[in-house]
């Protein structure tokens, strides 16, 4: 405090002209490593009388938020700030350089560890994870953040399906939803329909403190998962010298759909307390794509997020979060439902402490939320001529009647009852996770802890099919789907370490053991079930499928950061996990969900279903000079059991498939990542990127579906190199190539056939290469005020992603595709009260 107060006194004398007073630069130092309980290893590890980083743009990559991340004897404060807890820095934007190096940065892991409570195992060593600071967020401007982890030239293994301007759909390495784990705050993130709802539609882009994306099995205290996402959002402030109280207000507008985003945040506190409370409201409409072409992409949301904090004493703090999401009339192009109505609620409390002096930490984190949703298919954008969607299948039940191609129709459709279905589903997710941590030594860190999480989730479809007859001129009548009230209940336990023998290499390793139970409600099955006895009447049928599954799931991991030579490091690591389908893929009773790139896909689960099992290997290399960074690595991995679905071709309308959830017996994922930047002046950078990915069903010798192409970047960055950073610009080239190892399953084997016997149905159609340029840049006129400024798809080129939807032409019907939006500018400005 006394520091924070003379630097406040110090100020303000330069501010009136004053002569300053004598600076006691040992008095400060002292004064500053009592209030930050600095250790004599910690002094040693983060000596204030090292040389500063130089002045290059690269320092970017371990000041993620501007603070100068170095001593100066100016100001007598240890450098003390990533922008985890200072709202002041919070939402100044800045270019994501190297963020995988941010591990490598002492002062960041601290800073980190003070935020999460416990200290950090095992990231310093990962082989495979990349740090995305709040500075990238702040800079984009997207509605969604997964757009914005796509979009980041150094985030490189997580690529998104664009399902709505809020739904993107996150993909690490291939890993899909449910492989990958995502949190929030020790918070359990997962959609209440994978089709209809995005995790990260629920965050709100301007809280965030950072994210860690790990893309393998190497973290064992989130939980059960093959990769994972973890966004950790700004702790409440707090205020040394006295009560504060702020006012921050933001717009942001891309002009491409009439996109907005206007939000306000009340934030202050005290010494012992800080509050915050943010409303945002996001608003936009069809997007135009290269071509000119609107693609449907409205949306309307209402987001509330506040927390409050408290100090409970020197070492422990407890703080209260709740998030409120309203959205209305968000579009979903290419899929049968738009959200007419989506709802969510959570509250979470987390209670940590943190000795510097002992080295002991513990955190206990406790989370509830609730999502509930309700849609339909009556929006006028699903049967616009130049976008046909459910003229598809209105067409198709149309042609019930028909013996043959030529035969008449002999009852026509009624013109004024179309096809029409509604949709509505919720999903709970409550848990609590406690660990704690021990600092041994410098060199010795052990971890422990013990977690719950529970999720219910429920989905109905209603279908009127009263429009349409059969060859006797009968109504088609109704159809009823849906997913039955089924739950997740997995308690587990894991523990980690951390140390080093020698004295250039840190290892780590970890294990955990979980216990998964799910279950479906029998009583919550439809009349007309896939779960029922087919030879006995609707609703007499007893269930034919054992509907209780319980599973014990392993994780264990070994990873090691080796010290080649000067400037050079090696990260080598191999990591077994497990974890359990999600209840879509055991207990979907014929779901229409849109998982497959036409779009068009009725999914039938399989509670029989075995646990996925995956093996992986990763290796990286680093290189770190005054001028060039960068680093490349290449991993493989084998998932046993990996889940997919036979198909079952649906001839008419085109593209549609019937899917059967199995186990295909190994599947395996494979490829590689390159990044590097060099510094050609003060001011001036240069980059460039390059990932690649295979993935393979082996059992069947075919592609997986979804694997994103080869894609490369090449792009400069100009910035001011004053302690100030006023300004700074970033033009790059987004190149990916063509697509054409196309997404593949095997049908419905018949009696004694293997599925490696059976004809393979491709899913996909081919994606053609394409290259993009994007603009973007801040000011910092003054402290207090940020505006970001850019453009994407700088050429307004007409392009689409291999992961959009899309519809094969059909008939009258040309291909329908989800196009990419074509020129984007956008602006937006903040400023601070």
């Amino acid at each position: 405090m006394a520091v924070c107060c003379a630097g406040q006194f110090a100020r303000a004398e330069e501010d009136t002209g004053v002569p300053e007073e004598p600076e006691f630069r040992f008095l400060a130092l002292a004064e500053a490593m009592a209030n930050h309980e600095v250790l004599p290893v910690q002094f040693e590890e983060d000596n204030p009388f090292t040389a500063p980083p130089s002045e290059t743009v690269s320092d970017q990559a371990i000041q993620p938020i501007d603070v100068g991340g170095q001593a100066d004897f100016l100001d007598p404060s240890l450098p003390s700030n990533f922008g985890f807890a200072d709202w002041s820095l919070i939402s100044r934007p800045e270019f994501s350089s190297n963020t995988s190096s941010l591990v490598d940065s002492a002062s960041f892991v601290e800073q980190l560890e003070n935020v999460q409570g416990t200290s950090e195992v095992a990231l310093t060593e990962a082989p495979a994870v990349e740090i995305v600071p709040a500075s990238t967020f702040n800079l984009a401007q997207t509605p969604d953040i997964g757009e914005t982890l796509v979009e980041s030239s150094a985030t490189q293994t997580v690529k998104a399906r664009r399902r709505s301007s809020l739904g993107f759909d996150p993909k690490i390495r291939g890993f899909y939803n449910g492989q990958v784990y995502t949190s929030q705050d020790g918070s359990y993130l997962f959609p209440a329909r994978s089709d209809l709802d995005g995790v990260f539609s629920k965050i709100d882009p301007f809280l965030i403190g950072n994210v860690q994306v790990f893309s393998g099995p190497y973290t064992v205290r989130y939980g059960s998962g093959f990769a994972f996402l973890n966004v950790d959002t700004i702790a409440t402030p707090r205020y040394e010298c006295g009560p504060e109280h702020h006012l921050r207000l933001g717009t942001n507008v891309r002009t491409n759909g009439g996109q907005t985003y206007n939000s306000a945040t009340v934030f202050g506190g005290g010494e012992s307390m800080g509050y915050f409370a943010n409303l945002g409201f996001r608003k936009g409409s069809d997007y135009a794509a290269g071509n000119g072409l609107l693609v449907p992409s409205s949306y309307d949301a209402f987001n509330l997020f506040s927390g409050i904090g408290f100090d409970l004493d020197d070492q422990t703090r407890t703080d209260f979060r709740y998030t409120h999401i309203d959205e209305d009339s968000t579009e979903y192009a290419g899929q049968f439902f738009d959200v007419d109505g989506l709802t969510s609620d959570g509250l979470s409390n987390s209670l940590i402490h943190r000795n510097d002096r002992t080295g002991f930490s513990y955190r206990i984190d406790s989370w509830l939320s609730n999502t509930e949703f309700n849609g339909d298919t009556s929006a006028g954008s699903k049967r616009r001529p130049d976008f046909p969607v459910l003229q598809r299948v209105d067409e198709a039940l149309t042609n019930v009647q028909q013996t043959n191609d030529n035969s008449p129709i002999t009852f026509p459709p009624d013109p004024n009852r179309p096809f029409f279905g509604t949709v509505d589903g919720e999903l709970l997710s409550a848990g609590i996770r406690a660990g704690m941590t021990q600092e041994l030594d410098r060199d010795r860190t052990i971890g422990l802890g013990a977690d719950v999480r529970y999720i219910k989730q429920q989905v109905e479809e209603f279908y009127d099919l009263n429009g349409f007859y059969d060859t006797s001129g009968n109504p088609l009548g109704t159809i009823t789907t849906g997913l039955p009230q089924a739950e997740i209940v997995e308690p587990g336990l894991y523990t980690e370490y951390s140390f080093s023998m020698i004295d250039f290499i840190e290892t780590a390793m970890g294990f955990r053991v979980a216990f998964a139970h799910t279950q479906a409600d029998p009583d919550d099955l439809n009349a007309v079930s896939n779960f029922r006895d087919p030879a006995l009447p609707p609703a007499i049928g007893p269930v034919n499928e054992d509907l209780d599954v319980s599973d014990v799931l392993l994780s264990y991991f070994l990873t090691n950061d080796i010290d080649l030579a000067p400037n050079w490091s090696l990260r080598v690591g191999g990591g077994y996990a497990e974890r359990v389908p999600t209840l879509e893929q055991r207990y979907s009773d014929g779901l229409f969900i849109a998982i497959i790139q036409s779009g068009f896909s009725r999914v039938i689960g399989n509670p029989t279903l075995s646990k996925e099992r995956n093996w992986q290997l990763d290796a990286r290399v680093d290189w770190d000079y005054d001028y060039v960074r960068g680093r490349f690595g290449g991993f493989h991995s084998w998932i046993v059991d990996y889940v997919t679905y036979n198909a079952n071709l649906v001839d008419d309308p085109q593209g549609s498939r019937l899917l059967r959830a199995i186990n295909t017996d190994h599947a395996t994922l494979t490829g590689f990542e390159y990044y590097g930047e060099a510094d050609l002046v003060e001011g001036v950078q240069v980059f460039s990127s390059l990932n690649y990915l295979d993935g393979r069903d082996r059992e069947i010798d075919q592609p997986l579906a979804g694997i994103f192409p080869l894609e490369g970047r090449l792009g400069i960055r100009l910035t001011d190199t004053t302690r100030d950073d006023r300004w700074g610009i970033e033009w790059g080239l987004r190149c990916v190539d063509n697509q054409d190892r196309l997404g593949t399953l095997s049908s419905a084997p018949g009696t004694g056939q293997t599925r490696a016997d059976t004809a393979v149905v491709t899913l996909e159609t081919a994606t053609p290469g394409f290259t993009t340029s994007y603009l973007r840049g801040y000011l910092r006129p003054r402290d207090n005020v940020n505006v970001t400024f850019g453009a994407e798809n700088l050429f307004d080129n007409n392009y689409y992603e291999h992961l959009n939807l899309r519809i094969p032409a059909e008939g009258s019907f040309g291909q329908t595709v989800v196009l990419s939006p074509g020129l984007t500018p956008y602006f937006g400005i903040e400023v601070d009260y």
